[in-house]
C-alpha cells in the first residue's frame, strides 16, 4: 500500500446503455476504435496511466495536472472530430473529470475520496467537456487555458462541497453540438441527498420556470419546441430552470419519485440559486408543483404564470373506469415503446401533445422523449401526475396568477384552466385559440402569450 499525490482523470461515454440498445454492434465498434486509436496512443503521448476500464468509461493517472489537462483536451478534440459525421443523437460524447490529490495505490488500483471526487465531478460535466477541480487548477504551470469558473458543487457523497471550473472547448472553433455556453448548469442536492441539475440563462430579476413531464436542460435548449421561451424569458429576467429527478442530466436512480419530491427539488434549486423573492413560470404539471410551493413558501413566490396547468391529475377529474383505461393505455405504450424504434408509438404520443406541431418539431419532440428519460422513470412520473390533487391549497393562494390555456388543449382540458381561475383568489384566465399543450413559435396566439405575460410581470 502507498499514499501518492497524483492528477487522476475519470472518463465517461454518455448515454451508453441507450446507444447499445439501439445499435450495440456499431456502438460497441466505433467505441474500441476510440480507445485504441485515441485514448490508448494520448496516455502513452502524455505519461499517464490506465487503471482501469469499465463498459462505458476509464480512470487514468498522471504524474502532474499539465499532462492530465492536455491529455483531456486532446481526446475530446479527436473524438469530437472523428463524431462529426455521425448524426447528433448518435454521437459518442464523453465527459470528463480532473481531480488532484493524494491517493491510496495497491494492486494497480486507486482508492480514495480524491478518486471518488474526480468522478463525481465528471458526471456534472456537459457531454463533450472537461470539468476540473480547483486542486487542479492552482498546480497548472500553463496558464493560457480559458476556465470557466462555475463555483462550489455539491457532489453526491462527497461531505463538503468542491470548487470547480469547466473547460469549454467550443472556445477552440470546433463543430460542436453541444449546449450553448450561454446557459450556465449547476448542480445541488434536494433533501433526499438526490442530485438535481438546473440551468441559468439571461439577465436581470430572477423567474423560474418548474419542471413538466419531461425536461432535459441539453435538449430542450436547442429544441424548436422550447427555444422561443427560453430566448423571451431570458431577454428580460435570469431565467432559471431544471431537470426534475429522473430526467436530463439529473439523478435517473433517485431513492423515490413523488409529488412531494418535486416541490422539495424546487426548493432546492431555489436555496442553491440564492433566490428570495421571484415569480414561478409552470405548465402542466409544474403548476400543481407550483401551486405547492406557494401555499408552502409563500414569502418567496411573487406570481404565478400558468400554462396548460391543472390542480386535479387525471384520476380526480376523469371517470374512474375512464380513467383505468386510458392510465393503462399510455403505462403499457410508455413501457414498450418509450426506447424503442416505434414510429407508431411515437406519432400517437407525441399527436396528444402537440397536434399541430411541425416536422422539425414532432421530431424534436419525438428525441426529447427518447433521450430525455428512461421508460421506468416516464411510467412512475406519469403515475404520480395521474394522482395530483392540490386542490384544497388553491385556498390557501392569494398572489397574483396568470393562467394561459389552449382552448382545444388535447392533453390537460380548457375546464381545467376555468378551474384554477374559480378557485385562485387573484386570477386571470386567457383563452387561446391553439390545440397544442404547449404553446408553439409560428402560431398566432403565441404573441398573444408574450403581450399577456409582459404585462403580468410590469404589473
Amino acid at each position: 500500500m502507498q499514499k501518492k499525490k497524483i492528477s487522476i482523470v475519470a472518463g465517461d461515454m454518455v448515454g451508453f446503455s441507450r446507444l447499445i440498445e439501439e445499435d450495440e454492434i456499431n456502438t460497441l465498434k466505433r467505441q474500441k476504435i476510440i480507445i485504441k486509436d485515441i485514448i490508448d496512443p494520448k496516455l502513452g503521448e502524455n505519461n499517464g496511466k490506465l487503471i482501469k476500464t469499465t463498459g462505458d468509461g476509464f480512470l487514468a493517472v498522471f504524474e502532474n495536472c499539465d499532462e492530465s489537462l492536455s491529455f483531456s483536451i486532446e481526446i475530446q478534440n479527436q473524438i469530437i472530430d472523428q463524431e462529426k459525421i455521425i448524426i447528433p443523437e448518435k454521437k459518442i460524447w464523453y465527459r470528463i473529470g480532473i481531480n488532484y490529490g493524494e491517493i491510496i495505490l495497491e494492486n494497480d488500483d486507486i482508492y480514495g475520496n480524491e478518486v471518488n471526487i474526480a468522478s463525481r465531478v465528471e458526471s456534472i460535466c456537459e457531454p463533450g467537456g472537461i470539468s476540473i477541480t480547483s486542486s487542479v487548477k492552482e498546480n497548472l504551470k500553463t496558464d493560457n487555458i480559458k476556465l470557466k469558473n462555475i463555483g462550489y458543487q455539491v457532489l453526491k457523497n462527497i461531505k463538503k462541497p468542491v470548487e470547480v471550473y469547466q473547460l469549454n472547448l467550443k472556445d477552440k472553433n470546433l463543430d460542436l453540438d453541444l449546449t450553448e455556453s450561454d446557459q450556465e448548469i449547476r448542480y445541488c442536492l434536494s433533501q433526499d441527498h438526490t442530485t438535481i441539475a438546473y440551468a441559468k440563462f439571461g439577465s436581470g430579476p430572477p423567474l423560474i420556470k418548474a419542471p413538466n413531464f419531461m425536461t432535459s436542460l441539453e435538449h430542450d435548449w436547442r429544441s424548436p419546441i422550447w427555444k422561443h421561451y427560453f430566448n423571451f424569458f431570458g431577454s428580460s429576467h435570469s431565467f432559471y430552470r431544471f431537470d426534475q429527478r429522473g430526467n436530463g442530466f439529473s439523478d435517473w436512480e433517485p431513492q423515490n419519485i413523488s409529488f412531494d419530491n418535486f416541490v422539495d427539488d424546487l426548493e432546492a434549486v431555489v436555496n442553491d440559486a440564492g433566490l428570495e423573492n421571484f415569480p414561478l413560470f409552470a405548465l402542466s404539471q409544474g403548476t400543481a408543483v407550483s401551486l405547492a410551493y406557494a401555499a408552502k413558501y409563500p414569502k418567496k413566490v411573487s406570481k404565478l404564470i400558468i400554462l396548460g396547468g391543472y390542480a386535479r391529475g387525471r384520476a380526480f377529474r376523469m371517470k374512474s373506469d375512464e380513467f383505468q383505461k386510458i392510465s393503462s393505455m399510455d403505462e403499457a405504450m410508455i413501457l414498450n415503446g418509450w426506447e424503442q424504434e416505434n414510429p407508431a408509438f411515437r406519432q400517437f404520443f407525441a399527436s396528444s401533445f402537440l397536434p399541430e406541431a411541425s416536422k422539425e418539431q414532432m421530431d424534436s419532440f419525438n428525441n426529447i422523449m427518447k433521450f430525455t428519460t428512461s421508460a421506468t422513470n416516464a411510467a412512475k412520473i406519469l403515475r404520480v401526475n395521474d394522482q395530483i390533487n392540490v386542490v384544497e391549497t388553491l385556498k390557501k393562494i392569494e398572489i397574483p396568477s396568470l393562467i394561459l390555456h389552449a382552448e382545444k388543449d388535447m392533453r390537460v382540458p380548457f375546464t381545467e384552466g376555468e378551474f384554477l381561475a374559480k378557485h385562485l383568489k387573484n386570477s386571470k384566465l386567457v383563452s387561446l385559440p391553439s390545440s397544442n399543450h404547449i404553446i408553439l413559435e409560428q402560431e398566432d396566439c403565441w404573441p398573444i402569450v408574450q403581450k399577456e405575460i409582459m404585462e403580468f410581470l410590469k404589473s
